[in-house]
């Protein structure tokens, strides 16, 4: 039986009532009366209600307001809660982690709902003794007050909250209950509001900031920071953590369980958004609806912005609701499976989040074909086919280094006990050869200079919509990273490519721990590695071919003694290298022996294959290295008409190489070499052009082109086969992702240009230019702190080298005309000769330490000049531009942020976008300080490809 049946027949009895029984009218009569007066009463409460609602939407701000104002007392209110450890911590436990839980609209003071209760409980038995749960806190109010406590009405809000929690109140008990979700509600849109959220979400950071210090939480340690939003906790998560992170200069991470978030805070600022969310949960629907931020159509919110930076990530639960029976909370209520509760499941996701363990789901695009995919299928290009234990005649084979190896990068569970990478151990110092061909620990330094340099680096990793895209056009990026947390710069480094494959060799091992039973070793390192290619060099002179089409040659090697290519016979292989996607062979063995820079030779480098063959993976001139040039032009004019119009001579260069060195000062040749002494560092500067010919590249396909800019560091060293002094260059590669595999990060020469199979040595025309200038060059003392330009630079570039290697976290780094390889690291010359001003005008003492330091003080009057005639060339605008002046955190992520800015910002350093241009400016302005400098030039060297010719960057200003 239907309701309208029922209705009808119900009218039908009233009235046949009234005509059979006519007494009963009145009765009738009456009752009506009373129905409709109970109705105008319902009414007249709906109304006061709605009123009361919307005057203390008018007053939800009130308390913020009062807070900031400072209403209730300048002094921050110490004896409020500061919230409770789900667990205490054991002694002696160094904290992994902080999580702070926010509670939903239906909190009144610290205490839970029990089904609240038991996700706390359950988290918290879960996690590791070194992950701090700190729970109780009043996230809705700016001051940490609960409603029951010290306020006006609290005597109301206690009866409210206790409604609330009983299961049999009745109608009017459930309305009275109700109000402290309606009070809440309206608070989580005053953090949502543009106008008053900043204030509310400050106070609500304040507390969160009080409670971790309480806790034992140290500012700037770098501890990651957990923020669990469920309801509108979600939202006062997010527009709390901005301010949080200022604050404690900590990495920071939302997960929102339910959350109706608003859009409107930056979610760019955090480590990475998770927003977990039920298939039934229409009130969490309302955020995409109510707040214009989410909407697709404003794409440039910072909700749209961060989402296709892969900032957020959207997990479903399921059939899941939003609160109460269905909730994500509920333990009574099964999932499909039959097994697992709905309660479970969001314990599983957040455990899963907090120790980085989550199954995303990985994405498999269609991809086109990469460079690197071809080189890797070449088993010479595979670190396995070199055995690791190797003889060599060490007379006329050196180690490229003491220490090298290769970087493992470990499993995701792994993480947390290698605390860095594996380094599987291919050379060793004779002290230490027990160590060879085992795999340590390699980790950083727990210096608090390197720790910083660390904590400024280490990044969440999530792909952007960008950076998915480009892995389906053959860029190579490290996927194997994706949605790890807290990847630091040794893992950034091990896991940029596909394979584990990056050989290196480590600058500087300050500390080694053996091997125990129950322990791997480990070494600590205070510098970035460097990346090499091979293991071992020689200093040869090619002969010939074995036999025809051969790709094993016969060499014969230096004489140390006589100083000639008369010593020991040898055979090598000089294998065929694979061409890449547009048929150019990045280099080739054809004609090596009719080089023209065979005569003076060859260092080669490489390691022995499993038959005991030196196989040769990378070469280098000997005459492009060694100081010894073929020209000096002295003279500031005749240098620089050098530099503006002879050193990127190209025509009728094919195959060779030349050094040239430029003396401002001197006009004697043994006077201008021997300025040059063991030991002596130098700032680098390189460049290098086009692939054109019969098979042109595809970027050289316009009659411009702009090269790509480098800066390096270059050292006098005496290399020891040949007994002579030589260049020792190391390039600090700003690089970008690419289809050939090359990785952002310190590369030694051997492995960027002389690399047969990954270097450009056969391919491109290349300028180096070398500077020495002690201002830039050498120490200064600065309050005993020794302190270099260069050396400052190079912190600088590292720094923007592990930022390049995972885009900041995105996966990928954009090229634009704000940020690119030659902007980026101006910036960083910029800020190292800034940083240095900084340093010692800050020197309360700097009358009494220029008087006492004559020959410092000449220096840094030199550099100071320098540098502003540096700025006035590459800023033509006369300032410094924002990020330059703040140093921000800014990397060319994608253009489609602020193409407008990021256009001014560019215009504001054009000369730095043209790598040209940006390397002839800067070595001018070094000449007219009378620096010395070095120009090494090559022009597709090695054996002779007659497909290929090489294309000078175009030039354009002076």
């Amino acid at each position: 039986m239907n309701k309208r049946f029922k209705f009808l027949l119900l009218g039908a009895i009233v009235c046949t009532s009234v005509v059979v029984f006519p007494q009963l009218k009145p009765l009738y009569l009456a009752a009506y009366a009373v129905l409709g007066y109970s109705l105008d009463l319902v009414i007249n409460l709906l109304f006061i209600s709605a009123i009361a609602i919307i005057f203390a939407a008018f007053l939800s701000p009130l308390e913020a307001l009062g807070w900031w104002a400072g209403w209730y007392g300048d002094q921050v209110d110490k004896n409020l809660d500061p919230g409770t450890l789900a667990e205490p911590l054991p002694p002696e436990t160094k904290v992994f982690r902080y999580v702070i839980y926010l509670d939903g609209i239906a909190q009144a003071e610290s205490r839970y709902f029990p089904d609240v209760e038991q996700f706390v409980d359950e988290l918290a038995a879960r996690l590791p003794d070194d992950i701090l749960i700190i729970r109780g806190l009043m996230p809705y109010s700016p001051m940490n007050r609960p409603l029951t406590k010290d306020r006006l009405l609290s005597f109301f809000w206690r009866l409210a909250e206790r409604l609330q929690m009983s299961t049999s109140v009745g109608i009017f008990g459930a309305l009275i209950g109700c109000t402290i979700n309606i009070r809440n509600t309206l608070v989580v849109t005053v953090s949502a509001d543009q106008r008053y959220g900043p204030i509310y979400n400050q106070g609500t950071a304040q507390v969160m900031y009080n409670s971790l210090i309480t806790h034992g939480y140290q500012p700037e340690s770098g501890i990651p920071i957990t923020l669990i939003g469920y309801s509108g906790g979600g939202q006062i998560a997010m527009g709390a953590a901005p301010y949080l992170r200022q604050a404690l200069d900590a990495p920071i991470e939302v997960i929102s369980i339910s959350g109706v978030l608003s859009g409107n805070t930056n979610a760019l600022q955090l480590e990475h958004l998770y927003h977990l969310v039920g298939d039934k949960d229409f009130v969490e629907r309302e955020g995409p609806v109510l707040f214009p931020k989410r909407w697709q159509i404003f794409f440039l919110s910072y909700w749209n912005r961060a989402k296709r930076r892969g900032k957020i990530s959207v997990i479903s639960l399921g059939p899941v609701g939003h609160n109460g029976a269905g909730g994500p909370f509920d333990a009574n209520r099964f999932l499909p499976d039959g097994t697992t509760s709905f309660l479970q499941q969001t314990v599983d996701i957040v455990e899963g989040i907090i120790l980085d363990k989550f199954p995303f789901a990985q994405k498999n695009p269609r991809r086109k074909p990469s460079n690197y995919q071809r080189y890797w299928s070449a088993p010479f290009n595979q670190p396995s086919y070199y055995p690791i234990q190797q003889s060599v005649n060490l007379e006329n084979y050196r180690a490229i280094a003491p220490w090298m190896g290769r970087l493992i990068l470990p499993k995701p569970e792994e993480r947390r006990q290698v605390k860095g990478v594996f380094f599987e151990v291919h050379h060793a110092p004779t002290e230490y050869q027990h160590l060879v061909g085992q795999i340590v620990n390699l980790r950083w330094s727990d210096a608090p200079s390197v720790q910083a340099y660390v904590r400024h680096v280490t990044k969440s990793v999530h792909f952007s919509e960008e950076t998915e895209y480009s892995i389906s056009q053959g860029y190579i990026h490290p996927e194997r990273l994706n949605h790890w947390q807290q990847v630091d710069p040794l893992e950034s480094l091990a896991g940029a490519r596909p394979h584990d494959d990056v050989i290196v060799k480590l600058p500087e091992v300050v500390a080694i721990v053996e091997r125990t039973d129950r322990k791997r070793g480990s070494l600590f390192i205070s510098k970035e590695p460097v990346q090499i290619t091979g293991r071992y060099y020689a200093l040869v002179k090619i002969l010939h071919p074995l036999e025809d089409g051969s790709d094993c040659f016969r060499v014969v090697h230096f004489n140390r003694q006589s100083q000639q290519f008369d010593g020991v016979e040898d055979r090598v292989r000089i294998p065929q290298v694979v061409a890449d996607i547009n048929g150019v062979f990045p280099s080739t063995n054809r004609d090596m022996e009719k080089s023209p820079v065979n005569e003076t030779g060859w260092y080669i480098y490489g390691a022995k294959d499993k038959n005991g063959m030196f196989v040769v993976q990378a070469i280098a001139p000997r005459r492009l290295l060694r100081l010894q040039p073929d020209e000096i032009i002295f003279g500031k004019k005749a240098a620089l008409n050098y530099l503006k119009k002879e050193s990127w001579q190209v025509e009728g260069q094919k195959g060779k190489v030349s050094s040239v060195l430029l003396s401002p000062k001197h006009q004697e040749i043994q006077a201008a070499i021997e300025e040059w002494q063991e030991g002596d560092l130098a700032l680098l500067i390189h460049v290098y052009g086009g692939i054109g010919g019969r098979k042109r590249e595809p970027a050289a396909k316009t009659p411009i082109f702009f090269g790509h800019f480098a800066y390096g560091i270059a050292r006098v060293v005496r290399e020891p086969i040949a007994d002579e002094l030589c260049f020792d260059i190391e390039y600090c590669q700003v690089y970008t992702h690419n289809i050939d595999g090359i990785i952002a990060g310190t590369n030694a020469w051997c492995r960027f240009l002389g690399d047969r199979q990954w270097g450009w040595l056969g391919t491109r025309p290349v300028s180096d230019i070398i500077i020495k200038l002690d201002a830039v060059t050498e120490n200064y003392d600065i309050q005993g702190l020794k302190r270099s330009p260069l050396l400052t630079l190079i912190y600088y570039l590292e720094i923007a080298m592990a930022r390049y290697r995972i885009g900041d976290g995105t996966g990928g780094t954009y090229v634009g005309p704000a940020n690119n390889c030659s902007q980026d690291s101006n910036q960083a010359l910029y800020g190292a000769i800034k940083n240095i001003e900084n340093a010692i005008t800050a020197n309360p003492n700097l009358a009494e330490w220029l008087s006492n330091n004559p020959e410092q003080a000449q220096r840094f009057e030199q550099l100071v000049k320098l540098g502003n005639s540096i700025n006035r060339r590459l800023l033509p605008f006369g300032t410094a531009r924002a990020d330059w002046q703040n140093n921000i955190e800014m990397l060319g992520i994608s253009i489609e942020d602020n193409p407008i800015e990021a256009l001014l910002r560019g215009l504001l350093s054009w000369r730095t976008m043209l790598p040209r241009l940006a390397s002839e400016t800067i070595a001018k302005r070094f000449l007219l300080r009378d620096a010395s400098i070095w120009v090494l030039r090559t022009n597709q060297v090695g054996g002779y490809d007659p497909d290929i010719e090489p294309i000078a960057p175009t030039e354009i200003g002076w």
